[in-house]
């Protein structure tokens, strides 16, 4: 019997202390630390990663604008650490998780995307870097210590992403999928992000052009034709109104060139690689895009004589760039359409005449023979006029353009001008017209391209220089690097302590010195 009271007693202690912990357990949980996130609130923040925005740092290697004043910075060429994206892919792959946690079934749109934006990100660092971690990165706390793969390696897993990408969303689409929200870009439209899909794919591809010969196993032109050849199966940007762009919002995301850091504006100069080329073209966009030099007009030039607008050599020494700043013969930025607003331009990610142009230059060099549009002209105008067409240029008729003369508030007065544009007299000068697919018609095509991506897509242009040397970009002193231009940006610093034995392995390419100057393999 007192055995018995002993058993009852001690389960009683049991039950009771079990029951406390349990709500010992329950009082602690914090309500306002949520243990899941919705898909698409991860998607959303995935989106914002994405852009590259315009007025700093960029512009400088794209040689669009050049700082004239070495107290804010310099035109120099000697990068540091590439960009950091592995944060945002672990996003990625937690944003596919918590889609299937949710319920949706194993094809959804979280994870069809969550594949294009590990194309993306992974592309967009070995860009910059070269050989990164990919197959082992991603593992969390497994594995802290990835090793590096070879670049081509990162190429092949990105173009296997982008094409089950496109497979995926066909499917959804075909099924009438309404899951995705979140997305600021594209209004969850499924038929728009393959286009987006497969247009980004082209532009991989052209990256790989050095690798056609080298390596046939990637099959550089076959898939470039194979998807322009069949637009059913894989759709591409048909006009401007395809764009995956980025769109301002004031007060809460306003434009980075905007009045409020106007007095910036003045510390940076249009540069002679973009200004000249416009000028050699007699390209209308100039009055667009770029101010005339106040002193030249002033002097008694026409602020719409091409002769009034002059570029600053990204080469030249600060010193000199700051006298002729000062000397009021250098070109600023157009203030009108780039600082008298909070809202700007559209951030274009990638765009419809990038594509018209990329598909050019698939042509011309004897991927495919024609697209949908016809031959390699036919793209090659497209491009240009969709170009023109985003900055309100007509293709015949007058447009009234603005200027602002040194010294005058951002309040104006503007000074504006009447241009008189003809598309068929601007196509019909010989540095214009396509020459063909030959070597001359590849440089134009690329010197367009470069036009069209004045501000927009990143580093496309700087990396479009670095495969062709389309347009020559200019160095010397005020470049710095021994008066070179940089090829690769430096590895995450990081990676110098957490992961020195695969960063060791992976410099030893460039002779054991993680070199800015060294030719990564897309490049050999």
């Amino acid at each position: 019997m007192r055995l018995s009271i002993k058993i009852i007693i001690a389960f009683l202690i049991l039950a009771a202390s079990t029951s406390c912990k349990k709500r010992f357990e329950a009082f602690y949980v914090n309500n306002n630390k949520p243990t899941s996130v919705p898909p698409s609130l991860l998607f959303n923040g995935i989106l914002n990663q994405m852009l590259d925005a315009p007025g700093g740092q960029i512009d400088r290697t794209n040689q669009y604008q050049i700082q004239n004043n070495s107290y804010f910075g310099n035109n120099q060429y000697t990068f540091g650490s590439g960009d950091n994206y592995y944060p945002t892919l672990t996003s990625v792959v937690d944003m596919q998780q918590e889609a299937l946690a949710s319920g949706l079934a194993a094809v959804n749109p979280y994870e069809a995307l969550g594949k294009f934006f590990k194309a993306w990100f992974f592309t967009k660092m070995s860009l910059e870097m070269g050989d990164i971690p990919l197959t082992q990165a991603l593992g969390g706390l497994g594995n802290l210590t990835p090793s590096y793969d070879p670049q081509k390696t990162v190429f092949k897993n990105v173009l296997l992403w982008l094409d089950s990408a496109n497979t995926d969303l066909a499917a959804l689409v075909a099924k009438g999928d309404q899951s995705l929200t979140g997305d600021i870009y594209l209004g969850n439209n499924l038929t728009a992000w393959r286009k987006v899909v497969n247009s980004f794919r082209l532009r991989v591809l052209l990256h790989l052009s050095r690798k056609v010969s080298s390596d046939p196993d990637l099959q550089v032109a076959q898939q470039f034709a194979t998807i322009v050849g069949n637009p059913a199966q894989y759709p591409i940007f048909q006009g401007s109104k395809d764009n995956l762009q980025y769109t301002w919002i004031y007060p809460t995301n306003p434009y980075p060139l905007n009045p409020s850091g106007f007095a910036n504006g003045a510390l940076n100069n249009s540069t002679s690689t973009y200004v000249g080329l416009l000028t050699k073209l007699q390209d209308p966009r100039v009055f667009v895009t770029t101010d005339p030099a106040p002193g030249l007009v002033t002097a008694g030039g026409s602020p719409t004589a091409f002769s009034s607008f002059q570029g600053g050599d990204p080469g030249a020494a600060m010193a000199t760039l700051s006298s002729q700043n000062g000397g009021g013969v250098l070109s600023y930025i157009n203030r009108w359409r780039y600082y008298s607003t909070f809202t700007g331009e559209p951030s274009i990610i990638i765009g419809y005449p990038e594509i018209c142009f990329n598909i050019a230059e698939a042509i011309n060099r004897g991927w495919l023979a024609s697209g949908p549009l016809g031959n390699a002209e036919a793209y090659y105008t497209a491009g240009i006029q969709a170009s023109m067409t985003s900055y309100g240029i007509p293709i015949s008729g007058a447009m009234t353009v603005y200027s602002l003369p040194l010294g005058i508030s951002i309040s104006g007065p503007f000074v504006s001008s009447t241009i008189n544009v003809n598309f068929s007299n601007y196509y019909s000068q010989s540095t214009v017209q396509y020459h063909g697919n030959d070597s001359v018609g590849l440089k134009q095509i690329l010197q367009q391209r470069y036009i069209a991506l004045y501000l927009h897509s990143g580093l496309e242009p700087y990396f479009t220089w670095r495969r062709t040397g389309v347009p020559a970009f200019t160095s010397g002193p005020g470049t710095g690097n021994s008066g070179r231009i940089a090829l690769r940006y430096q590895y995450l610093s990081a990676d110098k302590s957490s992961n020195a034995k695969n960063y060791q392995a992976a410099i030893t390419q460039y002779g054991g010195v993680d070199d800015i100057n060294g030719k990564m393999w897309i490049l050999q």
